[in-house]
């Protein structure tokens, strides 16, 4: 009996769900709005209205069909961002966006980040390229 409570408890761990962003929450966040903007200097302030209110995004763009791989999950729980995939249909915004939290990110945890994100997040190559 006590090693099936042990067992439970470890599973517990084991199987810890993210957090779950709300419709609400994600509606009032950057990710929903940068469609709308027409100035991408407006971006800037999306982006650290997301960062102080911890609901950071980082944007995809892989067509019709989302890829989604098994470490996005360890690298959103990790790092509190959450990829945002657009489809075929962007913003040109997204990648002045991602800069900001690309920096965010280099200022909070160091470069270990850059090995585990997704090559394929809009304007990563390029941020990559000026460090």
């Amino acid at each position: 009996m006590k090693q099936l409570l042990i067992l439970l408890f470890l599973s517990n761990l084991a199987f810890g769900q993210s957090k779950k962003l709300s419709d609400e929450v994600i509606n009032n966040s950057g990710a929903s709005k940068i469609n709308f903007i027409e100035d991408c200097n407006e971006v800037n302030k999306l982006a650290k209205t997301d960062i102080k209110n911890e609901t950071i995004f980082l944007f995809l763009q892989s067509g019709e069909v989302p890829i989604i791989y098994s470490k996005d999950v360890t690298f959103e729980k990790e790092y509190n961002i959450k990829f945002y995939e657009q489809g075929c249909i962007g913003s040109n915004c997204t990648k002045e966006y991602n800069k900001i939290i690309f920096n965010y990110l280099l200022n909070k945890y160091g470069k270990k980040w850059i090995k585990q994100i997704r090559k394929d997040v809009i304007g990563f190559k390029d941020w990559k390229k000026q460090l």
